[in-house]
Order: C-alpha cells, then sequence, then structure tokens
C-alpha cells in the first residue's frame, strides 16, 4: 500500500515537472517569437514612415513656388554654354547653309568644330584661279608699272623685263602651287587669330581658336565661291583682275583721293555679306548677341582695311613708286 502510494506520488511529481518543463519552455519560444517580430515591426514603422513621409515631402518641395528676385533674372539674361548635343549637319549641308540658314550651321560649329573641308576648297580654287589667271595677273602689273610716272624708262623696262620672264621660269608653278596654299593657310590663321584674341581679351568671352578658325572658313567661302561664279567669268571676258563690284562703281574715283578710293573699294557686295554672316557666326560661339558680333566683326574689319589696305598700302606706293 505505502509502495503504491509513493509510487503515485512519483508520477504526479513527474507529471507537475513535465507541467512545468512545458510552460518553461512555452516562456522561452513566446520571448523568442516577440524579438523576432520586434526588429521587422521596426524596420516595417520606418519604412512606412519613411514611404509615408518622402512622397509628402517631394510633393511640398514641389509645390514651392521657384524663388524669384534679381538671382533669377539674372540667371536668364546670363550666357551660359549650351553643352546639348546638335543635330548631326553633312558637309554640303554646312556649305549650303552658310548662304541659306548660318545659324544652324554655327549652332553646329560651335559643339563640332570643323574647318578642313572649307579650307581645303579654298586652297583649290586659290591653286585653279592661280594657274588659269596668272597671264592676266602679270598684264595688269605690266601695266601698273607702264602707268607710273615715277619710274625712268630704264627702270621701268627693267621691271618689266623681269615679270616677262617669270611667265614660263619656276615661279609659274611655285606661285599658284606654293606661295598660294601657304598664303591662304597663313592669312586665315591670322585673322582667326585677331578675332579669337578681340573676343576673348578685349570683349571677355571664351571660345576656343578652332571654333573661331571653324567660323572665319566656312563664312569666307561667300566670298570663295561667289567670287568664283560671278567675277571669274568677268575676269575671263575683260582679261583683268580689277574687277570691282563695290560702291566705288558708282563713282567718279577720278574726284576721289586714292586713299578713299581704296577705302570704298575694299567693301564689295561679297564682303559685306560676308562681314554679317561671320558676325552672326562669332555672336553664337562666343554667346554675345547678334548685334554685338556683328558690330564687334565690322568694326575690327574697318581697322583692318584702314591699318592693311589702306595706310600700308599707299605707304608701300609711295617708297616703292607705283
Amino acid at each position: 500500500m505505502t509502495d503504491k502510494k509513493d509510487k503515485d506520488e512519483q508520477e504526479r511529481g513527474k507529471g507537475k515537472d513535465s507541467e512545468e518543463t512545458q510552460k518553461d519552455l512555452d516562456d522561452i519560444l513566446g520571448q523568442l517569437k516577440e524579438s523576432d517580430k520586434a526588429p521587422q515591426a521596426e524596420k516595417k514603422g520606418i519604412s512606412q514612415e519613411d514611404s509615408e513621409k518622402s512622397p509628402k515631402s517631394e510633393k511640398a518641395h514641389s509645390d514651392q513656388p521657384e524663388p524669384e528676385g534679381l538671382e533669377q533674372i539674372l540667371d536668364s539674361i546670363s550666357e551660359k554654354e549650351d553643352l546639348e548635343p546638335v543635330e548631326d549637319i553633312s558637309v554640303v549641308q554646312r556649305i549650303v547653309g552658310v548662304f541659306t540658314g548660318p545659324a544652324q550651321v554655327f549652332q553646329y560649329l560651335r559643339v563640332k568644330p570643323d574647318f578642313i573641308v572649307p579650307l581645303i576648297l579654298a586652297i583649290l580654287i586659290g591653286v585653279t584661279s592661280g594657274f588659269v589667271f596668272y597671264d592676266i595677273a602679270l598684264d595688269d602689273q605690266i601695266a601698273t608699272y607702264e602707268q607710273n610716272d615715277r619710274l625712268s624708262d630704264e627702270q621701268r623696262n627693267l621691271i618689266i623685263d623681269g615679270i616677262e620672264q617669270s611667265r614660263t621660269g619656276i615661279m609659274r608653278l611655285l606661285s599658284p602651287l606654293v606661295f598660294a596654299p601657304l598664303g591662304i593657310g597663313f592669312i586665315y590663321a591670322v585673322i582667326s587669330l585677331i578675332f579669337w584674341f578681340l573676343g576673348n581679351v578685349l570683349l571677355g568671352g571664351k571660345a576656343r581658336f578652332k571654333q573661331v578658325f571653324s567660323v572665319f572658313s566656312y563664312s569666307y567661302l561667300i566670298i570663295i565661291l561667289l567670287e568664283s561664279v560671278i567675277q571669274y567669268p568677268l575676269i575671263l571676258s575683260k582679261q583683268t583682275l580689277k574687277i570691282d563690284m563695290s560702291p566705288a562703281v558708282f563713282l567718279n574715283t577720278a574726284e576721289l583721293s586714292q586713299t578713299l578710293a581704296k577705302f570704298i573699294s575694299s567693301f564689295d557686295i561679297f564682303h559685306l555679306w560676308f562681314l554679317v554672316v561671320f558676325g552672326i557666326g562669332f555672336s553664337i560661339i562666343y554667346g554675345f548677341s547678334k548685334l554685338k558680333g556683328v558690330v564687334s566683326v565690322f568694326i575690327a574689319w574697318l581697322l583692318y582695311v584702314l591699318i592693311i589696305k589702306v595706310a600700308l598700302a599707299s605707304l608701300t606706293q609711295g617708297l616703292l613708286g607705283f
């Protein structure tokens, strides 16, 4: 009886121990579950908060009006460099566009400068005209010396004999094949350098020399191509290079001083057209207004005519006697 009672008590103790053990295990598992849920809830709360907060803040930011004032006005009128890509234009389109729509061509050249084709075209025309008009140019020189009263007959004949000898000598080849290309390249480089100095230093702009050189090369095609189409047939028909298409043809140059006549003849219709187009290109690559670009080019060209073509030519004529 006693053994049976002890046995029952032992079983009840074991059951009580097992219940307590199970309870402890349940408590531990519950704590583990709560610890797992806490970070998730925290993360979820943060993400929810961010997701709710972010659109609101962005919306609130986007709904805010742009600040107006002096800074905005300055930003709107400031000359900023356009770094956006431009539509590709072929070489033929660029050459034609100089005559029909120069602004688009110069916008392209501002981003993608290119001067190879117009420079080669100018050299080819220069070499060809050098061969074709070589004898005509010599005849003009001879006529100039024959009309010069400051020279004695001996001096005049000596100079004319030297010119005649160059008709068949090595100079007949060197002049168009060597001197013409070098002269064209030198003139293009010097004039482009002058306008680059004018825009970058004197006017406070910012552009690369290649951009200025490209704009000048394409602009000067107006003179090169139009002279080839219009003036060259007249040269062949009249057998003289002295074809004047400036306002001087409407004036009696005999009544004008030689300096004034040279100055007026420097502004023929081709050069005026070129100056306007080049002024537009000059304004585009520097971000100036068109008026500022055209006026700057005209003033610079006016100084070039006065200093180089008029003053220097008159001085040379006085020193050499022709």
